[in-house]
């Protein structure tokens, strides 16, 4: 075997571990304010994930939350923060990712 093709068929095994490793993440309470009726839903994966949530699984985590302060259900707020949890040197190993979502309707 010539050394381009050895070398086309590492970059092709590295591309298709790198694919497989698409996890679907649980959202889990990690903060939020009674106050403001606001809850905080996150997940963590590593630099090696393509990661996703399933928005309707946290949107009933989240309600949940805020039937338990009063209220009638949750709303979400668009978008979701990414930030770096744990780095090693100058690069980020394991991000933060977090949703807000709105407590509404008061029971």
């Amino acid at each position: 075997m010539n050394k381009q093709l050895k070398k086309t068929l590492v970059i092709a095994i590295i591309a298709l571990t790198m694919s497989a490793c698409t996890s679907m993440k649980t959202m889990e309470a990690t903060g939020g304010s009674l106050a403001d009726g606001i809850i905080e839903l996150s997940y963590t994966y590593n630099q090696y994930e393509t990661s996703q949530f399933d928005e309707q699984d946290a949107l009933k985590t989240a309600s949940k939350r805020c039937k338990a302060w009063g209220f009638k259900k949750a709303d979400p707020f668009s978008g979701e923060r990414i930030s770096c949890r744990d780095k090693i040197g100058s690069r980020c190993d394991v991000y933060l990712v977090t949703k807000k979502y709105q407590c509404i309707g008061k029971s």
